[in-house]
């Protein structure tokens, strides 16, 4: 049964969607270090410049402000140089989307705004920065969470899969005509007992897409799925391949039924 192959390459489509993911979480994280280490205009950098103690500390200081301007608060445009360094190549945006509204996506539209307009780096902006992150951060710990239970899922159906499939090319040159009532009898068990797992596997997959058994309210798991296996031959391989190998049985029991029939 060659579909079954799709069902198997779907493992390797969500590997790649895992690693992704796994990236994602880095960035996040590598910005939110970075963002902590920007002073804000009351921070750190400004406290070190206190006034001179002494008249000739305070000459050299007015001397030095005097010699060299003060140059302009970029700490905006570093948080946005960082956002580009580590976080925008993990975005979903499309590639012509700008800085600007790959941030408003990240982040929100006010904070975005807020950065692009070389606002004052305040305690407030950086703190909303850091939550935004933070969020952004919950929602990839639990896409992680969810991309692994769907690994799970795969593995388990794989088996399931593999074990029917196996079985059926083992009888599949096998004459009916040389098999007696007994033997007919044990195959037609066998298929019914095999469209029996089949029938359990595409329920709990039903029950999935539905969010019946997604643990703390995974939205859109069907949309998820699609998604992850976007570039195979068929939507959902797993709930393909169990079907049409369902419908494969089914079609081998009624043979041999058939064939039961004849020997009555």
């Amino acid at each position: 049964m060659t579909d079954s192959t799709v069902v198997h390459r779907a493992v390797a489509c969500l590997e790649d969607e895992r690693a992704d993911v796994a990236d994602r979480a880095s960035a996040l994280e590598t910005f939110a270090r970075q963002v902590r280490d920007v002073p804000t205009a009351s921070g750190p950098a400004q406290a070190a410049v206190a006034v001179p103690a002494t008249p000739k500390a305070m000459a050299t200081a007015v001397g030095s402000a005097a010699a060299t301007p003060k140059p302009p608060d970029d700490r905006c445009a570093t948080v946005r140089e960082a956002f580009v360094d580590t976080v925008e190549p993990h975005t979903i945006a499309a590639d012509d989307d700008s800085l600007g509204k790959t941030m408003a996506a990240e982040l929100s539209e006010e904070i975005a705004v807020s950065l692009a307009a070389e606002a004052d780096w305040t305690p407030a902006l950086k703190r909303a920065v850091l939550e935004e992150i933070e969020t952004q951060r919950r929602k990839t710990v639990l896409l992680e969470e969810t991309l692994q239970r769907e690994r799970r899922t795969l593995e388990e159906a794989i088996d399931e899969i593999d074990e029917i499939v196996a079985w059926l090319r083992t009888t599949a040159d096998e004459s009916l005509l040389q098999c007696g009532f007994d033997d007919l009898h044990e195959k037609h068990g066998c298929l019914e007992a095999h469209r029996d797992r089949l029938e359990t596997l595409i329920d709990d997959r039903q029950r999935q897409f539905s969010g019946e058994t997604n643990p703390r309210g995974t939205a859109d798991y069907r949309g998820l799925v699609a998604a992850i296996y976007a570039d195979l031959s068929v939507q959902y391989p797993l709930l393909s391949t169990a079907t049409r190998l369902y419908g494969i049985c089914g079609d081998c029991q009624r043979t041999v039924r058939a064939h039961l029939a004849r020997r009555v």
